[in-house]
This record gives C-alpha cells, structure tokens and sequence, in this order.
C-alpha cells in the first residue's frame, strides 16, 4: 500500500477548502493553516479527519515551529491577498521547503511568484484553469470529463459502442499508439487492462486515452461510433 503523504493547506478559504476536501477523500493527511480562528473553527468541522491551526503564514519562526519543512507538499490559498502570498512564499522558500504550489490571483501575481522562483506549473490561476477546462469539453462530442494537460494533449473516456471494432484487436482496429494517441488503459467489468496491440476490445469497455485535441473527435467516431 502507498504511503499516505501529508500537505499543508495555508488558507481556509473556498479554495483552500475544496483543495483539503480532495485531499481528504484520497485518505490523506491535512492540516489547514489559517490566521482567523473564527472562520478556521467555522470550517474544520466539516471534515473527518483533517487538523486545522491557527497561524500567521507570514511569520517564518511559527511556520518552522510547526513543522512546515515536513510536509510533503505545501499548497498556498490565499491568492485575493497578494501581500501575504508572496511573504509566505518566502518564507517558505527561506526554510528550503521543497514541494510548493500557490494560487495566483491573476497574471501579475503570477508572474512575480515565478521571478521569486517557483515552476510556472507550480503556480495556478483557478479562474484561468476552470475555463480552459469549460473550453477543452465544449469542443468534443465526450459526455465524459476530459482533462487538458497542455493544451495539446487531453485525457478522456471513450465507451467501446461501434460494433465494427467490438471483438477485434487494437492493431487491427487502428488504435495503436502513436505520435498523436495512445491507449493508457482499458476498464473493463471493474478491472484494469494494460492493452498492447494485441488485446481484443469488448462491448462496454471504457478506454482511456490520451490524444492531441484535434484528433479526439475521430476517436470518438471510431471507438463509440455514430449513434444518431
């Protein structure tokens, strides 16, 4: 069984809430850090197991004495105020932790928070991301959740429907990796197959794939087909 890993969410704002609520759900450990003892007690009842601290994330002596280097990754979520943001994000870097991803409020902020050093995918801008998301689903014919990567690249779920390819083989089908797709793996029946060219495709099969957008629709086409 994997390790569970433990994050600091600095911040018990909407953000910061919904992040620790994910977390949560993927049996975790969290510990949520924010200065307002009202609003943090007012929210930390709403999980099972998650700790919540009262801290002021700009005083780098309180974050090391709670431990902050010991956390396998430490999420900043307060973005609205960009003062704090960047005090914190120093302080961070000063006490060498590693693992740190922190919401921006807007290109400016970001901006800054990349020349203070953080990775440009370290640094995330909600309203930008849930757009591009909106954006990605509008263009394809997937009831499914598709997740952009890169822009380029998505990932998807496409149901095997198109009785054409049904009991057929990925290679004899078409569906061979290749610079603009691939099959990662086939659900079938509560279990996951790792296909090769070889693995026949069943009715009902759910296969995830990973393809360049503008490939994504015909797919779509192939794996579902026409259901008009």
């Amino acid at each position: 069984m994997a390790r569970k890993k433990s994050f600091a969410i600095l911040g018990a704002n909407y953000f910061g809430l919904s992040v620790a609520q994910a977390l949560e759900e993927k049996k975790q450990i969290i510990k949520i850090f924010d200065y307002n003892e009202e609003n943090l007690n007012k929210h930390i009842n709403e999980f099972d197991s998650v700790e919540g601290v009262i801290l002021d994330t700009t005083n780098k002596a309180a974050l090391e004495k709670n431990g902050i280097v010991q956390f396998d990754g430490v999420i900043v979520c307060f973005g609205s105020n960009m003062e704090s943001s960047i005090l914190t994000v120093l302080n961070l870097i000063d006490l060498e932790v590693e693992n740190i991803i922190v919401r921006a409020r807007d290109e400016k902020h970001r901006r800054i928070l990349k020349a203070l050093g953080l990775e440009g995918d370290m640094v995330v801008i909600p309203d930008v991301m849930s757009a591009k998301m909106v954006a990605t689903k509008t263009l394809f014919d997937i009831e499914s959740e598709v997740q952009s990567t890169d822009g380029e690249f998505v990932f998807t779920n496409i149901d095997v429907r198109n009785k054409e390819i049904i009991n057929k083989k990925v290679f004899d089908v078409g569906l061979n990796p290749n610079k603009d797709f691939n099959i990662v793996q086939i659900k079938r029946n509560g279990k996951i197959v790792i296909p090769d060219e070889y693995t026949a495709l069943k009715e009902n099969d759910t296969i995830v794939i990973f393809a360049r957008n503008n490939v994504v629709n015909d797919l779509v086409m192939k794996i579902r087909g026409d259901e008009d």
